[in-house]
């Protein structure tokens, strides 16, 4: 009841996912990325501990193929799953087990894999991939949104989108952006709405973290 998009920006290395769902919550079950090492997407019959199993195999040196398979030999239930990985030299792979929901597809290429199941068109993923690809150059997030916006408007998922979820890593083991709507009725435009308020202050909270002395002010009462 999914559909997402995995991508890396090649001139900063960032990497990040977007995800969207009938369900609540996705955000927390099926996008996931680690700086310098990946994105990974874990979705259709979610197990999200095969990420884990996952980025353990990128962290080794082996490519995006070669922790799909790891992923897809770990699980007793393979069949289920619906898998996607971008690696570190932009590499990608992805996997639909035989008993993934509805009509499904995936694409991938260079710096970004996509993938659905109970989709409405199974040329989803690839047209949301080559959004990805033809905004080249614009900030990750944006294209990520482009991207999955691309999905809504080819009629997305055969029930209502109800929670979706963004998420960038650049150079920190903390990311630099995870914003979440977890239940609505448009959830595509809720979060159009979040990030608008959250990417002009974006800096300002890696800033705080890593170089809080100098940080820019809070701007709020009692910060003077």
């Amino acid at each position: 009841m999914t559909f997402s998009v995995a991508g890396r920006c090649a001139t900063t290395g960032e990497f990040g996912a977007i995800v969207t769902s009938s369900s609540p919550s996705v955000g927390a079950r099926c996008p996931w990325a680690k700086s310098g090492v990946g994105a990974i997407l874990t979705q259709n019959v979610t197990d999200s501990r095969l990420a884990t199993i996952g980025f353990s195999v990128l962290e080794n040196g082996f490519d995006a193929e070669s922790a799909i398979r790891s992923m897809k030999g770990a699980s007793p239930y393979p069949e289920y799953r619906q898998l996607a990985v971008v690696d570190a030299k932009g590499n990608s792979a992805a996997f639909t087990g035989s008993k993934a929901l509805g009509v499904h597809g995936e694409f991938c290429n260079k710096n970004v894999a996509s993938i659905g199941n109970l989709l409405s068109d199974p040329t989803i993923p690839e047209a949301m991939g080559r959004v990805f690809l033809q905004l080249e150059g614009q900030p990750l997030a944006e294209r990520l949104i482009s991207a999955i916006e691309k999905g809504f408007q080819m009629g997305g998922e055969l029930d209502q989108e109800h929670s979706i979820g963004l998420l960038v890593y650049r150079d920190q083991t903390f990311p630099y952006v995870d914003l979440r709507i977890d239940y609505s009725e448009q959830p595509l435009e809720d979060l159009k709405k979040l990030w608008q308020i959250y990417e002009p202050q974006a800096n300002d909270y890696e800033a705080r973290a890593v170089y809080p002395e100098a940080a820019p002010s809070y701007g709020v009462k009692g910060d003077e």
